[in-house]
């Protein structure tokens, strides 16, 4: 009987030891992450890269769970890689660091779908290694992930679209694909069959797709105004593929359908912002503005580039999205400028779909030196350039 006793008591006291000794292991083992942890930020802040990826590695290694160290471990790691791709340099070396960076943010992404840094970062780095196979696999993986929320979806299916938009703008843009006359205080542009037949062919299967992408991104997010700017823009670029083949329905088509998106647009801007159009006064078809009663016009005069004239000029923000799509370039907004020089009205006419709603944005906080004609004060419409260029 005393034996039975002394045996468990003896058990008891190794299960106490060996209770005591996972617990001392354990807070070690915390101590110690979160030392590796202070190590590797130190490292990072001073640039030493590799070392401060060892030491994220080590610490979530000590604490797998990060239930000492917090929940960015494996962010921080992916950063230390990604720091370690020098972009421009196409050696293998290089390159395999940012295959390594892009694998680890796959890593962030399995394990979070809708982490958005993880994703972006994948883009730019795709965009940085000059891999578009790779980047449109992405994105299409993406866009048809049906566990993914509408709106994560209908980002990708945006990006895919103004891939196709610029595409065909590409070619339709070409100097030798256009021509421009002065005509009653207005540039007019004709657009007209490109001399390499293969160039209109691309564009319009650029075109027919693209329109299919933007379709499918309005369908997930219908409240989306940026959803619906790239069917505009892949419209206007139907307008002028159909101008250039002499099919003159196709391009009435085109722009009835264009300008009936702008419209919706317009009114889902509105509905969203709680703007309202041209100071609250409903615009008339040449472009002046009536009074209340529909009676008044007012005085409008065509400024042409207005970008040296303005007193207040914002600079537009980089759109995450567009820096993650590789979007660069001048985008222009025509604007009208009221009697005291602020910006009533403003919408994109040219430029990366990506980078229009930035540059709206921008463009409606701009102000100008209010404008006289024969010493009465007028609106002036003009246009006002943006140039994005990539840090």
């Amino acid at each position: 009987m005393m034996r039975r006793v002394l045996a468990a008591i003896t058990l008891a006291l190794a299960a106490a030891a060996a209770v005591a000794a996972q617990t001392n292991s354990a807070q070690t083992n915390a101590a110690e992450a979160r030392k590796e942890m202070n190590l590797g930020s130190r490292a990072y802040r001073d640039g030493r890269f590799a070392e401060a990826e060892q030491r994220f590695r080590r610490a979530l290694e000590l604490d797998p769970e990060e239930k000492n160290i917090g929940k960015n471990t494996r962010l921080f790691i992916a950063r230390t890689i990604q720091q370690q791709y020098k972009p421009g340099d196409q050696t293998p070396e290089n390159l395999a660091a940012g295959e390594r960076a892009i694998a680890a943010f796959h890593d962030i992404l399995a394990r979070d779908p809708r982490h958005e840094e993880a994703k972006k970062t994948i883009l730019f780095l795709y965009g940085q290694m000059k891999n578009e196979e790779k980047a449109h696999e992405f994105l299409l993986s993406r866009a048809n992930d049906f566990s993914l929320p509408n709106d994560a979806r209908a980002d990708a299916f945006m990006i895919l679209a103004s891939k196709q938009w610029q595409c065909s703008y590409d070619i339709t843009e070409q100097k030798e694909n256009k021509t421009t006359e002065e005509k009653e205080s207005k540039v007019v542009i004709r657009y007209k069959m490109p001399a390499d037949q293969g160039d209109f062919i691309r564009a319009r299967q650029c075109l027919t797709e693209g329109l299919q992408l933007a379709e499918q991104a309005a369908a997930l997010a219908p409240k989306n105004t940026a959803a619906l700017s790239y069917k505009v823009n892949l419209l206007r670029e139907g307008a002028k593929l159909a101008e250039m083949e002499g099919d003159a329905a196709q391009k009435a088509e085109y722009e009835r359908q264009y300008l009936e998106m702008v419209e919706t647009n317009r009114g889902l801007t509105q509905e969203t912002t709680g703007a309202r159009p041209l100071d609250g006064h409903p615009a008339t078809a040449g472009g002046a503005v009536a009074d209340e009663s529909g009676a008044k016009k007012r005085t409008i005069v065509s400024g042409g580039v207005l970008n040296g004239k303005a007193v207040s000029k914002p600079q537009p923000a980089y759109p995450p999205i567009a820096k993650a799509a590789g979007a660069s370039g001048v985008v222009t907004v025509q604007i009208l400028v009221d009697e005291e020089g602020n910006v009533i009205s403003a919408s994109a006419v040219s430029g990366h779909p990506l980078l229009q709603q930035a540059a709206v944005a921008a463009a409606r906080q701009a102000k100008f030196s209010p404008t006289q004609l024969s010493g009465q004060p007028v609106q002036v419409s003009g246009v006002i350039t943006y140039n994005f260029v990539p840090e």
